[in-house]
């Protein structure tokens, strides 16, 4: 779906990133991780384009990003979204607005079919009947659950997560751990999260890239790095899948034939 080949990025004359390669397969849930500050969230916004790098390729169904024509690439934008750490709501508009500003503002659609679509979002998060509230009337979790609301209602084929637990007390941690699982499990995606919440990653991960230093320390399923690592973060990964044994991670995606070699 993803392929990332010798990237490196650089941001105020300071290397974030460097020789990063790596792919995401579709329908699998990756985890990034690694300490603050090791440009997680840098690789992210450097995929969807918010920020240019200063070497290497980025492919998108195996077409490279870089290279895409206008519409090509607004139909790559279109397949990708993303949530925000800090939910991104705009506080002037209410909770509808908010989740169909996509469709609002970028398609012709009247708006009693966005309104329709942005109550089946809200249903798909558990927060049905708040589409008048204004942001500052939600809690975080709420606003949380907003912003993943938003970002399925264009129906993408993959869903970035930059930090979706931070901030959040553990009750609501859980609840968002099980909302993404639930959402992956569901609707299909691909998703790749930026997290450094053990537990989380511990759960939802099928595969791990580790980052530190602004180069990838360690990457592998979680089998992989049971025998293989030991990085002090991946053991630690391993420690928390370990206390929650009722829940395990994500099941791996089945893996498809290609319709092409079908006789």
């Amino acid at each position: 779906m993803i392929e990332v080949k010798n990237l490196s990025v650089l941001l105020q004359g300071k290397t974030i990133l460097k020789d990063i390669s790596f792919e995401v397969r579709a329908g699998e849930s990756l985890v990034i991780a690694g300490p603050s500050g090791c440009g997680k969230s840098v690789l992210l916004k450097t995929i969807l384009g918010l920020i240019e790098p200063a070497r290497g390729e980025i492919f998108f169904e195996n077409k490279n990003v870089q290279e895409m024509s206008p519409e090509e690439r607004q139909e790559f934008h279109r397949k990708i979204e993303m949530v925000f750490q800090n939910s991104a709501l705009f506080d002037s508009m209410p909770v509808w607005e908010n989740v169909g500003f996509s469709l609002l503002y970028h398609t012709s659609l009247p708006e009693e079919e966005i309104r329709t679509k942005v109550q089946e979002a809200l249903a798909a998060v558990g927060l049905e009947g708040i589409e008048e509230k204004m942001p500052e009337q939600l809690s975080g979790g709420m606003r949380k659950r907003v912003a993943i609301a938003r970002a399925l209602i264009s129906q993408p084929q993959v869903l970035f997560y930059d930090e979706p637990t931070t901030g959040l007390d553990p009750v609501t941690s859980e609840q968002i751990t099980r909302l993404m699982m639930k959402i992956h499990s569901e609707y299909g995606t691909t998703d790749v999260t930026v997290t450094h919440d053990v537990k989380l990653a511990a759960r939802i991960a099928q595969r791990i890239v580790l980052l530190g230093n602004g180069v990838i320390e360690e990457m592998g399923t979680f089998s992989e790095l049971k025998v293989h690592s030991q990085h002090p973060l991946i053991r630690s990964y391993l420690e928390a899948f370990e206390d929650n044994p009722q829940l395990p991670p994500i099941d791996p995606p089945e893996v498809k034939s290609d319709p092409k070699n079908n006789h």
